[in-house]
């Protein structure tokens, strides 16, 4: 006979954790306890050693599906007299707790809920310890109801029953209710009027079939809802939300989607995952019409991932479904902020009185072929389970960037990276960022000590840092790209880091955005970049990519190439600001240089004539990206100065761009061409690095990476000569990574 005190840290609450342990005690005839802490589960356990032993071991082997076991300890500790095993009331300890994300529907309560038989038939709140709403619900630890938005709805007797009952799916899930004691939903019109004497869901979908524009509450906030299938609903929403052609994503059943995308079983399994993410899939020609995603070949797709999607799925298969706020703001959660924000957009607004604590932004990713999946926002679904760090750290907060921001609070090996935050350029968003920071403190019970910011002296991060209590510490922005793909592959020798974006301020106080790196966790030198070239205007210029199209002719071909293109790029631009821009390149009045890959992206994209103005990031490079042509092996000239750091010198490249503009060679054939040239000079800059240094391993960060052409490309080009790359899986390779990089080689510089 021994006892055994164990405790249990991870993703162990709110998932079924309790009633797992209790259950395989009392199969193997064990007495002892289980109990929620402050920083996991507690458990003691008394019986024969050897069923001791395998009830330690089954902890891990059968744990429930939704549960992240992070670690185990146990200890021996006196044998008491007791005969049964309980489930005790949550206690106090010195730990961190870990919150469980919230989880998409689960099959065992969809059945529930197509059963005309069972009491929760079409209930729009079902759910059990295997899903739900977990994070979006909570309030603090340890994870009980009355610490959650649940807390004012008393459970009915049937529900108190299943709570109570260990053996029941529904033991202790905390948000658990039905249509007598749980929430409710209403259908209300914009001037908050309630549509009466409807089935509100039922109601919603009718009105979504007659072209109505309807917020929907979910889980983690509104969602902005029309018929996807009606070209006239959607072009309506595309002019009220001012979003003239970035895409819309869609909601449809698992079944439909083969009607729709093309669809591979890795890409079948990530929907069905609990994350239930938003997936880019290739899109064929269907029902949806095309104003969803105006020449594009892929379409943002999600599965219902709470009751309430799969009821209205019921009625109408196929559905707009986007972030419920105006542009660069936080998702709308309350019903005040549909009505004061969203009252020009939408007619109706569906809703329910469950609260929601945390807001919290779909997640989105693609799966890139035979090279598995890349995450582009980690959002619901994701956090805030914490990332393994590779090092211990102190106390840190990492600020993160300016653009798609994300905040990452840490200590030792955990990393809490924040929701998706957005861009830290109005007030919504920074209340949003600092009501996230107070509770992330709260939750995990980390007092920063070190405070962690981005090298740009002009950020709104970096200024909100220095009035932060702790030691700062800035990181420049590209060698955090870097740090956050080592430090998630966990990668402690040298390696070549490869930094694409749109712009980064450098430790020479110009933009940088097309860099090579050697160096590890600790430290990052930059030994190869992009040549500077001239951005008229600064911020001007990236909303303007012919104005770069201009300024790149003119430094490096002179003003005989201008009229060369005039045909296919710039018949927008009058002679008047042209002789202004060359006067601005000439005079170097009000130029920003920059060495930046997505400047350079978006020059071509201008060049062949796609995008002269852009109405959302990156527009003229995605679509650049769209146009390639497959099976083009050709390649532009360029030139690398021998001395360090080396350069790229993109003159030929530009000047043999134009001829083929000139010749009326395809523009999805320069495309193609320009692709293979990134390609090429990467390697060839990799080659040179890796005779020097003796690092064959290269790794790749940076939204130029979420160009998925490019970074197939980018992959095989160097994997086929020898390097192992290694490419951002659990993080986004845009600026969401930054604060987790941040956190590492801020307490690498700092000393920590």
């Amino acid at each position: 006979m021994q006892r055994k005190k164990i405790k249990v840290k991870g993703i162990v609450q709110g998932v079924g954790f309790r009633p797992f342990v209790y259950r395989r005690a009392h199969d193997l005839s064990l007495s002892g306890y289980v109990r929620n802490t402050t920083d996991g589960v507690d458990i003691e356990v008394q019986g024969s050693s050897d069923r001791v032993a395998r009830f330690i071991r089954e902890l891990r082997l059968e744990k429930p599906p939704a549960a992240r076991i992070d670690n185990v300890t146990a200890e021996t500790v006196p044998v008491r007299n007791e005969k049964s095993f309980d489930i005790k009331v949550s206690g106090q300890s010195q730990g961190i707790t870990q919150i469980s994300p919230d989880i998409a529907t689960c099959t065992d309560c969809l059945a529930e809920m197509y059963d005309s038989c069972d009491r929760r038939y079409h209930f729009p709140f079902i759910n059990c310890t295997n899903c739900g709403p977990r994070y979006s619900i909570i309030q603090m630890t340890p994870y009980d109801r009355q610490r959650t938005s649940m807390r004012c709805f008393a459970m009915c007797s049937d529900c108190e029953h299943e709570f109570k009952s260990v053996f029941d799916r529904r033991f202790h899930a905390q948000p658990d209710c039905c249509s007598v004691c749980g929430p409710v939903f209403e259908l209300r019109t914009i001037d908050k009027k309630k549509v009466r004497n409807v089935e509100s869901i039922a109601e919603t979908a009718r009105l979504l079939k007659r072209g109505k524009i309807i917020a929907i509450r979910g889980i983690g906030g509104f969602h902005i809802a029309c018929d996807a299938t009606n070209s006239q609903a959607v072009r309506r929403l595309r002019e009220l939300k001012h979003r003239p052609t970035k895409p819309f994503a869609i909601m449809a059943a698992a079944k439909d989607i083969n009607t729709i995308a093309f669809m591979n079983r890795d890409e079948e399994k990530i929907l069905a995952a609990p994350v239930a993410p938003i997936l880019l899939l290739t899109k064929k020609k269907s029902v949806i019409c095309e104003e969803v995603a105006p020449n594009n070949p892929y379409l943002g797709i999600m599965v219902p991932y709470a009751p309430v999607h799969y009821l209205l799925l019921n009625h109408i298969p196929f559905l707009v479904m986007t972030s419920a706020n105006i542009q660069d703001e936080p998702i709308v959660k309350e019903d005040e902020e549909v009505i004061e924000k969203l009252g020009t957009i939408v007619s109706h607004y569906l809703t329910h009185n469950r609260g929601i604590e945390n807001r919290c932004d779909d997640s989105i990713g693609f799966y890139l072929d035979g090279k598995g999946f890349s995450i582009l926002r980690r959002s619901r679904g994701y956090v805030p389970v914490p990332v393994g760090l590779p090092r211990d750290v102190v106390p840190t907060l990492a600020v993160g960037p300016y653009l798609k921001n994300t905040f990452t609070l840490a200590h030792k090996r955990d990393a809490y990276m924040s929701p998706h935050i957005g861009d830290l350029d109005n007030l919504e968003t920074l209340t949003f960022f600092n009501e996230m920071i107070a509770k992330y403190e709260r939750w995990f019970r980390i007092k920063p000590e070190l405070i962690v910011h981005d090298l740009h002296p002009d950020y709104l991060s970096t200024k909100i840092a220095q009035d932060m209590p702790g030691k700062k510490v800035a990181v420049q922005h590209h060698m955090a790209h870097i740090v956050s793909c080592l430090g998630e592959h966990q990668v402690y020798d040298d390696a070549i880091g490869i930094a694409f974006d749109g712009t980064g301020y450098g430790t020479d106080g110009k933009i940088w955005g097309a860099e090579f790196f050697i160096g590890n966790l600790g430290q990052q030198k930059r030994v190869a970049h992009l040549e500077y070239l001239p951005l008229p205007g600064g911020e001007a210029s990236i909303r303007k990519p012919y104005r770069i199209a201009l300024a790149y002719l003119y430094k490096l071909l002179g003003r005989k190439s201008l009229p060369r293109v005039q045909g296919r790029s710039r018949r927008t631009v009058s002679q008047r600001e042209t002789q202004m821009l060359v006067g601005l390149v000439q005079k170097e009045h009000n130029i920003v240089y920059t060495s930046s890959m997505g400047r350079l992206f978006d020059c071509i994209a201008s060049l062949v004539g796609l995008v002269q103005e852009i109405t959302y990031e990156a527009e003229a490079a995605i679509n650049l990206e769209y146009i390639a042509a497959r099976g083009v092996r050709k390649s532009y000239p360029y030139q690398i100065t021998e001395t360090e750091p080396l350069v790229i010198k993109v003159h030929d490249l530009i000047e043999r761009v134009v001829d083929d503009i000139v010749h009326g060679v395809e523009s999805s054939t320069i495309s193609a061409k320009f692709h293979n040239t990134v390609a090429t000079f990467s390697l060839d800059v990799a080659k040179k690095l890796s005779k020097m240094c003796g690092v064959k391993k290269v790794c790749l960060s940076g939204g130029v990476f979420q160009n998925r052409y490019l970074l197939n490309l980018m992959i095989d080009t160097f994997e086929n000569d020898g390097f192992t790359v290694y490419v951002h899986r659990t993080l986004p390779t845009n600026d969401g990574c930054i604060s987790y990089g941040q956190t590492i080689m801020g307490n690498a510089i700092s000393g920590k």
